[in-house]
């Protein structure tokens, strides 16, 4: 009896940790402000929605935020590259083939544009509002801009495919980026993404910061003048999976046996 009731016991008390998967669904994402300039380009939307692969067409301005919250710990990951879209409309006639060398990222703990965390990324054209350029992460708090860090000698090339994955875990915060990089901007009068020719070097970029602005909140994408897609999109949250109730009714028998001998 004792044996059996110390591995009920055991059962009950334990728990598992494994991992929640939340669905994304970009379709259910809503568009809103762009967090760096408080734009939003009415003249070109996110595409390819349906197929969770958020695209811009166009070099166009604005955000695209979950439909869902995260209260807690997180896993924020994915894909995205700078396109060249030399076969798409761009914002002016002028500007060809829209060669272009703007801002492209994602934004977390997302309360409205100017509440959140964001890491933007040019190639050296329009710089944030905190007037940073290269990658830049940035804490937006009442619409001030405080960065958090920037890496100003470090710059995303064209059709390049990186690999984020951002996690909060208690106040920690946890980041990592991959992929071929220049430490030189970008020339926007080349005809193509080849006759830059910049030396690239395979970066990987490991940060960690600790600051909790922010109780929890959405998490998004946005891009700033810059065709782009995102794609492989994923959101980990943990879980407590707990003993199942039968185990702890038949704990209770036990217990109610035990006092009746």
């Amino acid at each position: 009896m004792k044996r059996l009731f110390a591995a009920v016991f055991a059962i009950c008390i334990s728990s598992v940790s494994s991992a929640a998967v939340i669905p994304v669904e970009t379709k259910n994402w809503s568009y809103e402000l762009s967090p760096s300039s408080n734009r939003i380009s009415n003249n070109d939307g996110w595409k390819r929605l349906l197929t969770n692969t958020p695209t811009k067409l166009s070099n166009s301005s604005g955000s695209l935020i979950s439909d869902f919250s995260l209260n807690n710990n997180f896993i924020f990951s994915g894909q995205f590259s700078p396109t060249y879209a030399n076969n798409s409309s761009c914002a002016s006639p002028a500007e060809g083939s829209c060669n272009d060398n703007d801002i492209l990222g994602i934004v977390f703990d997302w309360q409205d544009a100017g509440n959140h965390y964001r890491l933007g990324w040019s190639q050296g054209g329009v710089s944030d509002i905190t007037g940073k350029s290269g990658l830049f992460l940035v804490k937006e708090e009442n619409g001030v801009s405080n960065t958090v860090m920037n890496w100003s000698d470090l710059f995303w090339t064209d059709e390049a495919l990186y690999s984020f994955s951002l996690s909060r875990e208690g106040d920690s915060f946890a980041l990592t980026l991959s992929g071929a990089t220049q430490a030189v901007p970008g020339d926007q009068s080349a005809q193509t993404p080849s006759d830059q020719n910049p030396d690239l070097t395979d970066s990987v970029i490991n940060f960690n910061f600790d600051d909790l602005l922010f109780a929890g909140g959405r998490v998004g994408v946005y891009t700033e003048s810059q065709t782009a897609v995102f794609s492989a999109l994923n959101v980990v949250t943990p879980a407590e999976v707990f003993a199942p109730a039968t185990a702890m009714l038949l704990l209770m028998s036990l217990v109610r046996l035990r006092k009746r001998r």
